[in-house]
């Protein structure tokens, strides 16, 4: 059975931090808040591979995971290979935040995290939760909305389903989320930056900052 901890978004435990990447180096899946919706995830170092959240969130399998990341843009080159620089100066802009990058996968990412096209999506998240558990945990984590496929994703504990929180091994509950949405999501493996989903930053504002940094 899952366990519910309150944590402060702001200022959160450390005891219960440290639980949670506990849990997450042992391959545990953990639900959390973001500043956009509620995610559900594990680490990419320590779990076998996707497929438990795969199943707890009823989705497809041509849909991997995005993997969170610490505010660093250099790590689009050390998760992915022939990265362009527009994606690089979209990072800058818009890490941490709501900005999800796909880009070609690096070795160091294993087949089952890839998309069938060999990519990745990145993001660093700008919420203190997330940024602590991927340093407690020691990683990057695999992650996605604490949601069944299809379903609204939820920008509150409360709108969580209880078979997700139960389906978790840990649950952390703070509360509401800054965004209450996704977040956008770009394609960042040809010339130019494609919008894949407009989520909590603009499409306007994305494509503006991929021009000004040309």
């Amino acid at each position: 059975m899952s366990k519910v901890y309150r944590i402060d978004p702001e200022n959160p435990s450390a005891e219960v931090i440290n639980l949670a990447a506990t849990v997450l180096r042992g391959g545990g899946i953990v639900v959390f808040p973001t500043e956009t919706v509620y995610g559900i995830g594990a680490s990419a170092h320590s779990c076998f591979g996707p497929q438990e959240i795969f199943d707890i969130k009823v989705r497809p399998l041509d849909k991997p995971l995005p993997w969170l990341v610490e505010n660093d843009d250099l790590l689009l080159d050390t998760y992915g290979v022939d990265v362009p620089g527009y994606a690089h100066n979209l990072a800058k802009a818009f890490w941490p935040g709501a900005l999800t990058l796909v880009v070609r996968a690096a070795d160091v990412v294993g087949k089952d995290f890839r998309a069938d096209d060999g990519t990745v999506a990145l993001r660093s998240p700008d919420h203190e939760v997330v940024m602590e558990l991927i340093h407690a945990s020691g990683g990057p984590l695999i992650a996605t909305s604490a949601n069944t496929s299809g379903w609204p994703a939820p920008g509150a504990f409360v709108d969580l389903e209880e078979r997700i929180i139960a389906a978790a091994d840990v649950a952390l509950d703070g509360g509401e989320t800054a965004h209450g949405k996704a977040s956008t999501v770009v394609d960042c493996t040809g010339p130019e930056p494609k919008i894949i989903r407009e989520g909590a930053i603009p499409a306007d504002a994305v494509l503006s900052a991929a021009k000004g940094a040309a």
